[in-house]
């Protein structure tokens, strides 16, 4: 499943009650497992955080997501910790291979949600431009993150293996 899609599913309790909908959600960068979901409640109510815990059931055809009755509502951080990082953050920087040469920007992630019971990347989607194709890597080929995230890899490799 995409970020993407994941960001428009509604979430509800077990008796059907809408709780909000999915705005963000939030990455471990060491890891990149997934640790939390940005809920909107809606108009003039506080965003949370729910964690990938208080899930019961994803819904795919119905775009929800069913979590616990008593489930826990987290404070959004102010700042961006490695251990709690915005996806929405992470797709304003800019994508460079370990020689510093730009190659382009992260548009989507690929999260597989059959597994309920750890919520991780499979792959990074990064556009590198209009005419030329789109890179999907595996989080392990991102060296660090920094005002720019950077790869372990030159472009050229990435290129030779999307051909």
């Amino acid at each position: 499943m995409l970020a993407e899609i994941l960001e428009k599913y509604k979430v509800i309790n077990s008796v059907g009650n809408t709780i909000g909908k999915v705005k963000d959600i939030y990455l471990d960068l060491n890891t990149w497992n997934i640790v939390g979901f940005r809920i909107s409640p809606g108009p003039l109510k506080k965003d949370f955080v729910l964690g990938p815990g208080e899930i019961v059931k994803f819904d795919t055809t119905d775009s929800t997501i069913i979590v616990n009755d008593d489930f826990e509502q987290d404070e959004i951080p102010k700042q961006p910790r490695k251990d709690m990082y915005p996806f929405d953050e992470l797709k304003k920087h800019t994508v460079v291979d370990s020689e510093d040469k730009k190659i382009g920007k992260i548009y989507n992630l690929e999260i597989p949600y059959e597994k309920l019971k750890a919520f991780k990347v499979w792959r990074v989607l990064i556009k590198t431009g209009i005419s030329e194709r789109r890179l999907r890597l595996h989080p392990t080929e991102i060296k660090e993150v920094m005002e720019t995230i950077k790869l372990k890899g030159r472009e050229a490799d990435y290129k030779e293996e999307a051909d």
